[in-house]
């Protein structure tokens, strides 16, 4: 068959507004093309491991943006074909991070004019392509509206022009892409402190110094033979590192990563595919929604698959992904990114990938954060109890009376907190006993993790209350197991309590009636002092 083939035009709006549902993806298609090249530079002896950069430059006032490395660049006799191919790449699926040669099209959908410039090393030349992005997208309109039919080639070859500017340095070598007049609608590509925590998690970058798990992390990835891959990225000379930090908020307060935990997942054949690093705290509750760290992110090659929800539906239960922090790194080859890099190809590594992550998911995490949202519930209870208390008695010490209804509901509280008194003290015992054990894993860490915080907060309050000070029990130091008397998480004499507030307004009208008033209050006061 001699007929030519046509391409539409309609294969640029794919490739252009048509391709990414977040125009901040642009961002990471860039870096990651300047990450391959710095591998390439280093490679071939341009740099030394540590001496590849990748600069970011936000103008907010002109509304522009430039991307810069100082990897191989491109030799001028390739720079046409290689910047004005569609499809078409000379990278290697599983050794590169990009490899379906499309990525540089992705920022003519954002701005007016979208400009490549580069240099290789040893030439006395910078090659030069200019995009009129703006025309371009007339065309396509021009085209779907069905006022005029166009080709890619028409198109390009009217809106894609080509220069070269002399040069005496040499040396140099780097590739820059530049975007001039971002339009309004897509201000989150020039808003500076949004692209930077855009990109404090997406970029293939190290983690902040705040972060003091990080060399747990390093050390674990040396010992597996997967060392985590690291580029050196700044945004207006600021350098990017992913922002985790040891502590967060959750939807029940504060809360701190204390440890990090580890897992591989292997095939059948008992191939590393992929393994993940995930924090322990205390789960008093899911993680804020407004919080970046939020959710076990997935990564290949240290760079962002998806969004920070791309695991979610591994979860059986929608809350599982939410009450951790945590990354997964994807090691196998045949995990293949799709086109727009937010989950990969549907293959059999695929379908491993899932199975093995959504057991763990399911299993072993899920029984981490229920058995910390379990044992945080019985201590929210006791809590309850002493609150209910307290505003009782505040009532009555200013002069007013318990209702029938706060009386019923201390009661019920106070129950409640019995209940859950006990239930503690038998998880106290259990965890206990398994100490020094190949039994005592993870979530016994993290139940031993939240009696040690709650003995703590216990021992700064005063000792009236539910729950007295009691023995501490830190993770891996637990006391031998010891029968707990439920008397020594709750005193008996609470349980009078909701009988002296019954009868403690009586008591201050006698007082009252048969003292002056400086008396009947130094009466009552130590009353509450002896019996409350």
């Amino acid at each position: 068959m001699s007929d030519n083939v046509i391409i539409g035009v309609n294969i640029l709006e794919i490739l252009t507004t048509g391709m990414y549902r977040d125009s901040r993806v642009i961002f990471r298609e860039y870096i990651q093309n300047s990450c391959d090249q710095i591998d390439a530079a280093v490679r071939k002896g341009l740099l030394a491991k540590n001496e590849g950069q990748v600069e970011l430059w936000i103008d907010d006032i002109n509304r522009s943006v430039s991307i810069e490395d100082n990897a191989t660049g491109i030799s001028a006799s390739i720079f046409r074909k290689t910047l004005y191919s569609i499809g078409e790449s000379s990278k290697i699926l599983g050794e590169d991070k990009g490899f379906r040669g499309i990525g540089h099209w992705c920022g003519l959908g954002y701005c007016k004019t979208l400009v490549f410039t580069s240099k290789a090393k040893g030439e006395n030349v910078e090659s030069v392509m200019a995009c009129n992005a703006e025309k371009m997208r007339q065309m396509m309109d021009e085209h779907n509206s069905h006022k005029t039919h166009y080709t890619v080639d028409e198109v390009l070859s009217e809106t894609v022009k080509f220069t070269q500017n002399k040069t005496k340095a040499t040396d140099k070598h780097y590739f820059k892409v530049e975007l001039f007049e971002i339009r309004d609608i897509h201000v989150e590509l020039y808003a500076l402190q949004q692209v930077k925590d855009y990109l404090a998690f997406v970029a293939p970058v190290g983690y902040a110094t705040a972060f003091r798990f990080r060399s747990t992390i390093y050390k674990y990835a040396e010992i597996i033979g997967q060392p985590i891959q690291e580029y050196d990225v700044f945004v207006n000379g600021e350098r990017v590192l992913k922002k985790y930090t040891p502590s967060f908020t959750t939807s029940k307060g504060e809360d701190s990563i204390t440890d990090v935990d580890f897992k591989d997942f292997r095939d059948d054949d008992g191939n590393l595919i992929a393994w993940l690093w995930f924090g322990i705290s205390r789960f008093q509750g899911v993680i804020k929604k407004d919080n970046q760290m939020r959710g076990i992110r997935l990564r290949t090659q240290n760079i962002q698959i998806g969004s920070d929800d791309s695991l979610q539906k591994l979860f059986k239960e929608d809350r599982g992904q939410n009450y951790f922090i945590g990354e997964v790194f994807v090691i196998a080859t045949d995990l293949i990114p799709n086109s727009q890099r937010d989950y990969f190809n549907e293959n059999k590594a695929r379908l491993t990938f899932e199975r093995l992550l959504s057991n763990f998911f399911n299993d072993d995490l899920s029984r981490i954060y229920k058995a910390g949202s379990n044992i945080n519930s019985k201590y929210d209870k006791i809590e309850r109890a002493k609150q209910i208390e307290a505003e009782i008695s505040t009532v009555v010490a200013s002069g007013g009376h318990a209702s029938d209804e706060q009386k019923a509901k201390l009661e019920r509280a106070e129950k409640e907190a019995h209940n859950a008194a006990q239930e503690l003290a038998k998880i106290r015992e259990k965890t206990a006993t398994k100490l020094d054990s190949d039994d005592f894993g993870t979530v016994e860490v993290v139940v031993s993790e939240i009696i040690k915080a709650n003995d703590e907060k216990r021992a700064k309050q005063p000792k009236q209350g539910t729950l007295p000070k009691t023995t501490s029990t830190p993770p891996k130091t637990l006391p031998k197991a010891v029968s707990t008397p439920i008397t020594a998480e709750v005193p008996a004499t609470h349980y009078r309590k909701k009988d002296i507030l019954v009868s403690l307004d009586r008591i201050r009208q006698i007082i009252q009636q048969i003292a002056d008033a400086p008396t009947a209050q130094a009466i009552i006061a130590r009353i509450e002092e002896e019996l409350l």
